[in-house]
């Protein structure tokens, strides 16, 4: 068959890019927790107009990332506690039914991107760079959801799992929550990856993300949470 009949490439709209730049941006940190947004400013930062950033912007509060308001604009969401609880009740449906496939049906390739995804966090924990191991905690969760080979669990854990990866950075960043147990969490995974283990894997999983919702909830009754928080708009 000719060449001119070959699949055709579906170009990556505008807005989906915008929307993954900004949904980066707050996961990473860049844009903090309860940061006002401007689009004007966002538009100039990317190089773009302000049409897209709004359409990215309205996408990202379907995803809880952003909050608009039409009388004070967008902001940053601020982590409401039953929220994070759902969200991370959800965390764990999706990475213990990947992490069961992967074992079964993509073991090496799982095993690979866990290690080097702990490989980062481990020489980030020695640096003491809470913002580099954040980045890896990501690469390491996000391992486990493409080893499982599921698009659709993929999908879902990519438009719903943003505001709990963003209270992870800030966490580890700001409120300067510990690595060491995290990091050897991580490293239990990896183990029951490798030994087969699905039922310990699924009861690490388990208990990771209650520690990451009980950090939080700890937060709140300590401190003010968001008291260090920039108010410029972004």
């Amino acid at each position: 068959m000719s060449n001119s009949l070959k699949p055709i490439e579906q170009p990556v709209s505008l807005m989906e890019v915008t929307v993954d730049r900004i949904r980066d941006a707050i996961i990473s940190g860049d844009l903090p927790l309860g940061c006002k947004l401007s689009e004007q400013r966002l538009a100039d930062m990317l190089g773009i107009s302000r049409s897209p950033v709004r359409d990215a912007l309205a996408a990202l509060q379907v995803e809880g990332l952003v909050t608009i308001s039409p009388k004070r604009g967008s902001f940053v969401f601020t982590p409401d506690l039953k929220a994070v609880d759902e969200i991370s009740e959800h965390r764990c449906i999706l990475e213990k039914a990947s992490i069961r496939k992967a074992i079964a049906n993509n073991h090496p390739a799982l095993l690979k991107r866990l290690a080097d995804a702990c490989g980062k966090m481990t020489e980030a924990s020695r640096l003491e760079d809470a913002l580099k191991y954040t980045k890896g905690d990501i690469d390491f969760h996000n391992s486990i959801i493409i080893s499982g080979g599921n698009h659709s669990i993929a999908s879902s854990y990519k438009r719903t799992i943003g505001p709990l990866m963003a209270l992870r950075t800030h966490l580890f960043t700001i409120m300067n929550e510990t690595l060491d147990r995290s990091m050897g969490e991580h490293l239990a995974v990896l183990e029951a990856c490798r030994s087969k283990d699905v039922k310990e894997a699924e009861k690490l999983i388990d208990v990771h993300a209650t520690h990451l919702v009980d950090a939080y909830r700890r937060a709140l009754s300590e401190t003010t949470l968001f008291d260090g928080l920039s108010t410029t708009a972004a």
